[in-house]
């Protein structure tokens, strides 16, 4: 038998809790890089979305340029515009402050800025997407 003079005491080393930590610091470093991605992707499908809104009012206008007026007067449109049809809500209530905690409760990850209401426009002008 072996007796136990000189040994290190039983229990975990000090590598596992090194391990442990650089295996913490790595996860949250992808995770910030996959809200960040994510947070790229949904300004790149705001602006598709964007896009495509703009160039259905253009067909829309053109189709209604070919067409006589219509006489029925429960057919008319509430709002017309210049450019075409006007959505009937123009934000007249948008969010001016959020319900959402500014950093989640027990999140390691270091949060971005929240966008709602008014901050979209504000994000375009500056030209930021992350």
């Amino acid at each position: 038998m072996v007796d136990s003079i000189g040994r290190s005491s039983i229990g975990r080393s000090p590598m596992v809790g090194k391990k442990r930590k650089n295996f913490l610091k790595k996860t949250i470093r992808k995770m910030e890089v996959w809200r960040d991605k994510a947070r790229i992707n949904i300004f790149q499908q705001r602006d598709r979305y964007k896009q495509k809104i703009k160039s259905n009012q253009a067909l829309m206008k053109a189709k209604k340029s070919g067409k006589l007026p219509n006489l029925n007067p429960s057919s008319c449109l509430s709002r017309l515009h210049e450019d075409g049809l006007q959505p009937k809500s123009i934000h007249r209530f948008q969010a001016t402050h959020s319900t959402v905690p500014a950093k989640p409760k027990y999140s390691l990850v270091k949060p971005r800025e929240r966008i709602y209401g008014n901050k979209w426009e504000k994000i375009e002008k500056e030209g930021k997407a992350i």
